[in-house]
């Protein structure tokens, strides 16, 4: 279950919406307030807007981002 974390504030929100895949690498970052932008490590992976950021996207775009590298 997703806590909030007060030092953190709405990264740790992000942070939750990631699941397994933050430990994986992963980090969603909100450049602004229509944009999320997902990366791992420091590549970015994809940007989303404020109405197709839903967490089965995001997930959706960090299994297709591994299974690409593993392809490679």
């Amino acid at each position: 279950m997703a806590i909030y974390d007060r030092e953190l504030g709405f990264q740790s929100i992000l942070n939750a919406a990631l699941g397994d895949y933050h430990a994986k690498g992963f980090k969603l970052l909100e450049p602004d307030d229509h944009t999320l932008v997902l990366y791992f490590q420091d590549d970015k992976v994809a940007v989303f807007g404020c109405q197709s950021a839903l967490i089965p996207a995001v997930h959706n775009a960090c299994r297709e981002h591994l299974e690409s590298l593993s392809a490679s």
